[in-house]
């Protein structure tokens, strides 16, 4: 059984070093030069640390920090076209892929929030406090750590690692953290518009104690996010979708409690959601009005 289990950690550890990623090539339409960074071309770059706090789609609340290359320094060596590039296409040497938009890496601001996880440690469905943020960039990390935000426990295992800040308290960033990064792409196409939440029922009138239920396309990475007070909805309103769809299986004991339904409807209200994810720009806000009907009364001499 020993020699099993020292196999088996072998392969573990060995299986993590040949993952990891000894290049980074950036290309694409939306660069003048298109160029490939070798790990010691990397080292001898600036090198920036920050602590980054994170929400993945499971969902639970994690510490990470980073050291390595800022993201904007390596596509500025490439040449990008900034008036050009609209989106880029990360890929892992395992294929994993993820693609952001300009606007959302650079033009949105990030931010790492100290008490994210106020509310609960580990609760990434509970709001945290968002005060006290304090702003960070997106990086290409040579050494990082995962669940900690603590620099001594940093390493290779995960070189190349994107990171980055969160837009708000309850975005959800951990699965736009791309492990083995080899590739970037920059390209200039524009990014397609996410699609608009529906809802269940979708508004009229309805029996008083009604509950709605919200969805879209894939439910996953694309999160609605949705008002009760006639206000538009943004990434700093409540989130519906907290669990991915990826993970419902594994959680069908709490996804009821968790990706609850907006109600009771006891009064006439009008719930506006939006879809908001990356990749793509966010959807048009979906606008449901509901009118709760009278209900007759029985008096004691009428049924």
């Amino acid at each position: 059984f020993g020699i099993i289990l020292a196999f088996i950690l072998f392969f573990t550890l060995t299986t993590s070093v040949l993952a990891a990623s000894d290049s980074l090539e950036i290309t694409g339409n939306g660069v003048e030069n298109p160029i490939v960074f070798t790990l010691d071309d990397l080292k001898k770059m600036e090198q920036h640390r920050y602590v980054y706090s994170c929400i993945n789609t499971w969902p639970t609340k994690k510490w990470y920090v980073g050291e390595g290359v800022k993201l904007w320094d390596l596509l500025v060596k490439a040449g990008i076209k900034e008036n050009e590039a609209k989106h880029l296409r990360f890929t892992s040497k395992d294929s994993y892929t993820v693609t952001l938009t300009i606007k959302e890496l650079f033009q949105d601001q990030r931010y790492r929030f100290p008490n994210f996880k106020t509310g609960g440690d580990g609760d990434g469905h509970l709001p945290g406090d968002p005060s006290g943020k304090i702003e960070v960039e997106p990086i290409v990390a040579l050494i990082s750590v995962e669940g900690s935000d603590n620099p001594d426990y940093m390493n290779d295992l995960n070189t190349l690692l994107l990171m980055m800040g969160q837009r708000a308290v309850t975005e959800q960033t951990g699965n736009l953290f791309v492990k083995y990064l080899n590739k970037i792409e920059v390209l200039t196409e524009k990014p397609e518009k996410w699609d608009a939440p529906q809802a269940n029922p979708p508004g009229g009138t309805v029996a008083p104690g009604t509950m709605v239920t919200l969805s879209n396309l894939h439910s996953d990475d694309d999160k609605i996010y949705y008002t009760t007070d006639g206000s538009d909805p943004d990434l700093n309103s409540p989130i519906y979708n907290w669990i991915a769809s990826r993970w419902w299986a594994a959680r069908a004991d709490v996804l009821g409690n968790i990706n609850h339904p907006i109600g009771p409807i006891n009064e006439d209200t009008i719930i506006k959601a939006i879809t908001i994810g990356p990749g793509k720009e966010d959807s048009d806000i979906a606008i449901f009005k509901y009118e709760v009907a009278d209900v007759p009364k029985i008096t004691r001499e009428g049924h």
